[in-house]
C-alpha cells in the first residue's frame, strides 16, 4: 500500500512539472499563429545590350515561417523624379519570382541619368502590400573579335546614356568576362576599360565549345553603385570542336554510364572483404556445431 501512494505521488508531481512547458508553448504557438503576415519584397537589376530585366521575388512571413506567394500580381514601374511610367504586371510563379522585361531604348532620362526602377505588390485580404525599388544608371557593353598577328582578341566597349539620353563611354571601370559551362560560369579574364570606354583581351585557346566550336563570351560588370549589373554576350566559333563518344561505348568518367576502373576494383574488394567475413563467421558457426557434438574436450 505504502508503494502504491509513493507511486502516485510521484505520478502527480511529474504531471505538475510537465504541464506548465505544455502550456506555455501553446499560448506561444497560438500567439505565433496569430501573428500579423508580413509581405516582403527584393528586386534584382540586369541591363543587357537590348532590354532591361527586373526580377521581384515575393514572400510571407508569418511567425517563424517564411514561404513563397504564388500567383500574385507585381506592377512594374519607372521613373526619373516627377515622371513616371508604367512599365506591366507579372504573376509570381511557384518560387514567388515576377520577371519584367522591357527594351533598353525609350527609358526616360533624368537630370543625372538616374532611373529608379519599382515592383509593387498592392496586397490582398490576407496578405499587405509591399514595395521595392533599385536605381542605376542604364548601361551597355558590347563585344567584338578580331585576329591579329595570328591572335585571337576580343574587345569590349561599354557605353552609358547621358542626361540627354546619348551613349557616351564609361572609363575606368573592370569588365569580368566568362564564358557559359554546364552549371556555372567560367571566368577567362578581366578588363580594364581605357578613357574612350575600350579595352582588349587575348582571348584563350583550348576553350571547349561545341561540335562546330561555338562559344557565348559574357561580359559583365558586377554590382556597380551606378550601373547595378550590366550584361554584354556574343557568339564566336573560337572553341575547341566538342567530340561526342558513341552511346555503346561511352568512356569511363564519373559522369558517364560506366564508372573509371579505379573505382570499379575499390568497390569490388570492399564488397570481398565484407562476403569472406560472411563466409568465415558462417564457417565459425558450422565447427562449434560440430565441435559441441563430441564428448572429448576441446583442450
Amino acid at each position: 500500500m505504502k508503494r502504491v501512494f509513493a507511486f502516485f505521488i510521484f505520478l502527480v508531481s511529474m504531471v505538475s512539472l510537465v504541464l506548465p512547458p505544455l502550456n506555455a508553448y501553446s499560448e506561444e504557438k497560438t500567439d505565433s499563429t496569430a501573428a500579423p503576415a508580413e509581405s516582403r519584397l527584393a528586386m534584382a537589376y540586369l541591363c543587357s545590350s537590348d532590354s532591361v530585366i527586373l526580377t521581384a521575388t515575393l514572400s510571407i512571413k508569418k511567425g517563424e515561417s517564411t514561404l513563397a506567394l504564388e500567383n500574385a500580381s507585381i506592377e512594374f514601374t519607372v521613373s526619373t523624379g516627377a515622371d513616371s511610367k508604367f512599365l506591366g504586371k507579372a504573376m509570381t510563379n511557384q518560387e514567388g519570382i515576377a520577371v519584367c522585361s522591357f527594351p533598353y531604348t525609350g527609358l526616360p532620362a533624368g537630370t543625372d541619368g538616374m532611373i529608379s526602377y519599382t515592383a509593387r505588390f498592392t496586397g490582398s485580404d490576407k496578405y499587405p502590400g509591399a514595395e521595392s525599388s533599385f536605381h542605376a544608371k542604364p548601361a551597355k557593353i558590347r563585344l567584338s573579335f578580331s585576329i591579329e598577328d595570328s591572335l585571337r582578341i576580343l574587345k569590349v566597349t561599354a557605353t552609358q546614356k547621358n542626361e540627354k539620353g546619348e551613349e557616351v563611354a564609361i572609363p575606368g571601370e573592370t569588365v569580368l568576362i566568362y564564358v557559359p559551362r554546364l552549371f556555372s560560369l567560367l571566368k577567362i579574364g578581366e578588363i580594364a576599360l581605357d578613357a574612350k570606354g575600350s579595352g582588349t583581351l587575348e582571348f584563350p585557346k583550348a576553350i571547349v565549345g561545341d561540335t562546330l566550336g561555338n562559344l557565348v563570351v559574357m561580359a559583365k560588370i558586377e554590382e556597380h553603385d551606378k550601373f547595378g549589373f550590366v550584361l554584354g554576350k556574343n557568339t564566336i566559333n573560337w572553341g575547341v570542336h566538342k567530340q561526342y563518344y558513341k552511346a555503346e561505348v561511352p568512356s569511363r568518367e564519373l559522369w558517364t554510364p560506366i564508372a573509371p576502373l579505379w573505382m570499379i576494383i575499390t568497390l569490388l574488394i570492399m564488397l570481398a572483404g565484407v562476403w569472406a567475413h560472411y563466409m568465415y563467421a558462417v564457417y565459425e558457426l558450422v565447427m562449434i556445431k560440430r565441435l559441441s557434438k563430441k564428448d572429448k574436450p576441446l583442450f
